[in-house]
C-alpha cells in the first residue's frame, strides 16, 4: 500500500483549465479515498457522455434515480451477497421479458441504467446497510408500489424502493445525478479503520458497479490521468503535490515550475547550451531547492513561500499568476479555480 502519493497537475492558465497529468497510486479504491475519487470522476465523465447521447436520440426517455435496499445485518458478507443476488434476479427478469415477452414487472420499463453498490455502517446498532444506487432511463414511469412488491418477492426481507425524478442542471447536466451512482463503495469518513479493513476483505475482487440496456458498454479508461491540450502551443504551470493522509485537503503542494511552449524551449535551448545528440543526459532531479532538467532549459522549480495564508509562485516577469484553491464540495468533487494577472 502506498504511504505517500505524488501527483503532478498542469494548469493551462491561458485557457483556464487544470489537468491531472500523472500520479502514483495504490489502486485500492476500497481503502484509499484518493483512488476512489479519481476512479469515480472518470466514471461520471464517461457515463454522462453516454446519457447525453442516448437522450439525444430518444428525448421521450425519463431519467430517474432508483435506490434498492435489503434488511440491515451484522454480517456484511452475507448481506452484500444477498443484495447482489437479488439485483441479478431483477435484471434477469427484465432480460427474459425483452427476449421472450413474458414475465412483465415494473423494472421492465427501464430502457437502460447504470448502478453501483454502497455499504454503510450504523455505529449505534452495529449493523451494515447494503444498498444499490441506480441512474435509469425509463420508457414509462414506474409504479413505485408495484415495484416494491416485486422487490420484496425477490429479497424476502425488504420493501424499500426509492424512485426520484432527475432534472438536467444548466451547467452540470446529469453529472450530479451520475455522481450519486458513481461515488465510493464505502464512506471513508463514517468508518473506523477496523470496519474499513473488514469491508475491504469482504468486497475485494467483487464487481461493485455495472450497467445494462442502452447504458451498457461504457468503457472506463485504465489510464486515469486527464487528456492534455496541445502542449506545444500553450504555456502552463506544472505543480507537484504530495498525498498526506489525515489532512483535510489530503495533499500538499511541494513545488512548481513555469513551462513555456515547446517551440520557445527549443530556441532557448539552442541559445543557452550546446545540444546533446544522444539525449542520454536528460533527467529530472528533485532536491531541496528546485528541480533541474539537464538538457531542458525550462524555468526552475520553486517551493511555495511558507508562513503566508496565500501561496505565491515565482514565474517569469512577463506573467504573474496567483492560484487560489477554492473547494466546492459536491459529494466527492472538488473544483480548483485559477486566476491570472498579466
Amino acid at each position: 500500500m502506498a504511504v505517500a502519493i505524488f501527483c503532478c497537475s498542469k494548469i493551462f492558465y491561458t485557457i483556464d483549465q487544470t489537468k491531472l497529468a500523472k500520479f502514483h497510486v495504490c489502486n485500492q479504491h476500497l481503502l484509499c479515498p484518493f483512488c476512489a475519487g479519481i476512479r469515480a470522476s472518470k466514471a461520471i465523465q464517461k457515463y454522462t457522455e453516454r446519457v447525453d447521447e442516448v437522450l439525444k436520440k430518444n428525448r421521450k426517455l425519463k431519467p430517474v434515480l432508483i435506490t434498492l435496499t435489503v434488511k440491515n445485518g451484522t454480517d456484511l458478507s452475507e448481506r452484500s451477497a444477498h443484495l447482489i443476488k437479488s439485483l441479478r434476479t431483477l435484471i434477469k427478469r427484465r432480460q427474459d421479458y425483452n427476449k421472450k415477452g413474458r414475465g412483465f414487472n415494473e423494472f421492465c420499463k427501464i430502457n437502460g441504467a447504470m448502478y453501483s453498490y454502497e455499504n454503510t455502517y450504523n455505529e449505534q446498532t452495529e449493523e451494515w446497510h447494503p444498498h444499490v444506487h441506480m441512474f435509469a432511463l425509463l420508457d414509462d414511469w414506474i409504479d413505485q408500489e408495484q415495484m416494491s412488491e416485486t422487490w420484496h418477492e425477490i429479497t424476502g426481507d425488504s420493501f424499500i424502493v426509492d424512485i426520484r425524478k432527475v432534472k438536467k442542471e444548466k451547467d452540470l447536466g446529469y453529472a450530479k445525478a451520475a455522481a450519486e451512482v458513481c461515488k465510493y463503495a464505502l464512506k471513508f469518513g463514517d468508518l473506523t479503520v477496523e470496519n474499513t479493513w473488514e469491508a475491504f476483505k469482504v468486497l475485494k475482487g467483487k464487481r461493485l458497479s455495472g450497467a445494462f440496456g442502452s447504458l451498457y458498454g461504457v468503457k472506463i479508461p485504465e489510464n486515469l490521468a486527464d487528456d492534455m491540450p496541445d502542449e506545444k502551443d500553450l504555456p502552463y504551470l506544472e505543480m507537484l503535490y504530495k498525498f498526506v493522509f489525515g489532512k483535510q485537503s489530503y495533499y500538499d503542494l511541494q513545488m512548481t515550475r513555469h513551462v513555456e511552449p515547446q517551440a520557445n524551449d527549443r530556441q532557448r535551448e539552442r541559445e543557452e547550451r550546446p545540444s546533446d545528440p544522444t539525449g542520454e543526459n536528460e533527467k529530472v532531479v528533485i532536491g531541496d531547492g528546485a528541480r533541474t532538467v539537464a538538457g531542458g532549459g525550462l524555468a526552475p522549480l520553486h517551493r511555495p513561500q511558507q508562513g503566508r495564508k496565500k501561496q505565491h509562485w515565482q514565474v517569469p516577469p512577463v506573467t504573474r499568476v496567483r492560484v487560489k484553491k477554492t473547494y466546492q464540495k459536491m459529494g466527492w468533487l472538488f473544483v480548483c479555480y485559477t486566476h491570472v494577472k498579466s
